[in-house]
């Protein structure tokens, strides 16, 4: 498998900020980096700006010894960030949302969410003004009954090995509500995991102290007293349970705490 991260840019501030984020965690991991850039169909690409990515990618080559390479392709987003990180062995997605101030590229509320459900990779979502991660000390995993948990759960992993993080693994108990067989199933997959890789994990059942639809703001609100990092998110709603509704998921991708979502689950492309 080689070893790359993919990182999806339109030369805006907050692009620059997942570059950067890309570049801390590729020195960490050894990997290398793709400035991926999709023009519009119908607009050239103007040549300042093709030399304005290649100028950032020597850039990075110079000042960290990481090797960086420039990809332009001409398409409509949503298609080609999936297609080029499904087709071309990348282990990790970084790409930047300018959060509830609007952007180019339409990369916000349903459309970032309509792009990373797409993506079959981990994808770490970061905002303009979200912390520039160094170090990642802990994690907030959300259990779930969902069958893509697996992929959430090697996202965390994959972090988590890293850079010697702390899991939390974390559930709400809703009232009235018995967890069912496949969530209890996914716990006890995850907290294996966990201890035959020597991933530190502590297990939070939280009483449902946020009524209403959805599970993002309870969760929010643990990450934020918890001093987490990051929280990972199944980026595919399940058929049969919704343990983040579209809202929800749209609503932690947006947080105004500014965490990185780190994403999983998105779908094979066809």
């Amino acid at each position: 498998m080689k070893k790359k991260i993919l990182i999806p840019t339109d030369m805006t501030k907050a692009a620059d900020h997942a570059i950067r984020q890309a570049t801390v965690i590729a020195k960490k991991a050894g990997f290398s980096l793709v400035l991926f850039h999709v023009q519009d169909n119908h607009k050239s690409i103007p040549e300042d700006a093709e030399l304005f990515l290649k100028k950032q990618a020597k850039q990075i080559n110079e000042e960290s010894g990481l090797t960086c390479k420039v990809l332009i392709r001409y398409g409509n987003i949503f298609d080609m960030i999936p297609f080029e990180a499904s087709e071309n062995d990348y282990s990790l997605v970084v790409i930047a949302t300018h959060g509830i101030r609007g952007l180019r590229q339409k990369l916000f509320g349903a459309d970032i969410l309509k792009l990373v459900s797409k993506i079959p990779v981990p994808t770490l979502v970061i905002q303009e003004q979200s912390k520039l991660l160094s170090s990642v000390n802990k994690i907030v995993l959300p259990v779930s009954s969902h069958e893509s948990f697996s992929h959430a759960l090697n996202a965390t992993l994959l972090f988590a090995g890293l850079y010697d993080s702390e899991v939390i693994l974390y559930s709400i108990r809703k009232p009235g509500f018995e967890w069912p067989g496949q969530m209890l199933r996914n716990i006890e997959i995850a907290v294996s995991e966990f201890e035959r890789k020597e991933i530190r994990m502590i297990r939070i059942k939280e009483d449902q102290n946020v009524y209403s639809m959805g599970y993002s703001k309870q969760t929010l609100n643990y990450a934020k007293t918890a001093g987490a990092d990051i929280i990972c998110m199944i980026s595919v709603a399940s058929k049969e349970y919704y343990y983040f509704a579209q809202s929800d998921k749209e609503s932690l991708l947006l947080n105004e705490l500014e965490l990185p979502i780190l994403c999983a689950g998105g779908k094979t492309m066809e």
